[in-house]
């Protein structure tokens, strides 16, 4: 009897979870699973035609050209704000002047609303009055204005360069909370030893980081992986679709050409790197639990 009534207790407790995870998850990803296999457009009904959505995109080279600039985009990106995001923890875990200032100053990207990011950054881009074609015109880098965004390949290097300026603070931050408890008589006794400051870097901050780095790296490639406003706003998706990656290309077939059942199907092939990165970054956290 006790038995009965503790699980009774037990799913009533967990009953507004179920309901709040079958009301906002579990129904509404089953019918956009549902629609993708449909011919759905904006203001007509769906119509069930099977595995055509996707036949079409594996058939569809700017796709598969979505595929690869997004596999370009997010492994360029991470790799950037992992060894930029370690420097600055590196730096900002030193006794330096105004130390505490400068953590506020290299943590401001990560807080900024990502729309005056991107304006801020499209007036320096600009090559009519553009504070970066200034400043390398001014130091002889450059005879004229560059278009940063005008080529399909200077595209993809500027919108990389500002998500890896917006992501560098997550994994500084990550980084620097390794950092803080690494024990300072274990450098103090290498230093003693003659280690120098290479060799206590590869064999005894990396080692002490290495966890919360990769955790660090594998969430900021999630965040990667589903960015949109930063490339939207500055390039959308161009030229050329050189920076056309699978958000972009979702949003431009789904609310532009109001093809909902082939945008869905956009968004549900890149479910399952998402998943096995998720998996394993609950593995990884929960390892100790």
């Amino acid at each position: 009897m006790r038995t009965n009534m503790d699980n009774s207790l037990a799913y009533a407790l967990m009953s507004p979870v179920i309901i709040y995870l079958l009301a906002v998850m579990v129904v509404p990803f089953g019918w956009a699973l549902y629609l993708s296999f449909t011919n759905k457009v904006v203001g007509a009904p769906a119509v069930f035609h099977g595995l055509t959505n996707y036949i079409e995109l594996f058939r569809d080279s700017l796709f598969w050209k979505a595929v690869w600039n997004t596999a370009v985009f997010t492994l360029v990106a991470v790799i950037a704000k992992t060894v930029f995001g370690m420097v600055m923890a590196l730096v900002l875990n030193e006794k330096i002047v105004f130390r505490n200032l400068f953590r506020v100053l290299l943590f401001l990207p990560w807080t900024i609303p990502t729309i005056v990011s991107v304006f801020t950054w499209q007036w320096i881009y600009s090559d009519v009055g553009g504070v970066l074609n200034f400043l390398l015109m001014k130091i002889g880098a450059i005879g004229q204005p560059v278009g940063w965004l005008a080529t399909p390949d200077l595209a993809m290097f500027s919108v990389i360069l500002v998500n890896v300026w917006r992501g560098i603070p997550f994994m500084g931050i990550a980084i620097l909370a390794g950092l803080q408890t690494v024990s300072k008589e274990m450098y103090e006794a290498a230093m003693l030893d003659g280690a120098g400051a290479v060799k206590r870097f590869f064999y005894m901050t990396l080692p002490s980081v290495k966890e919360v780095t990769v955790l660090a790296a594998v969430m900021t490639t999630i965040w990667t992986l589903n960015d949109f406003e930063i490339i939207w706003l500055l390039t959308r998706g161009g030229p050329s679709n050189g920076t056309q990656v699978l958000s972009t290309l979702s949003y431009t077939i789904g609310f532009l050409n109001m093809s909902l059942g082939k945008a869905i199907a956009i968004a549900i092939l890149t479910l399952p790197p998402l998943i096995l990165l998720i998996n394993f970054v609950t593995k990884r956290s929960l390892s100790d639990k």
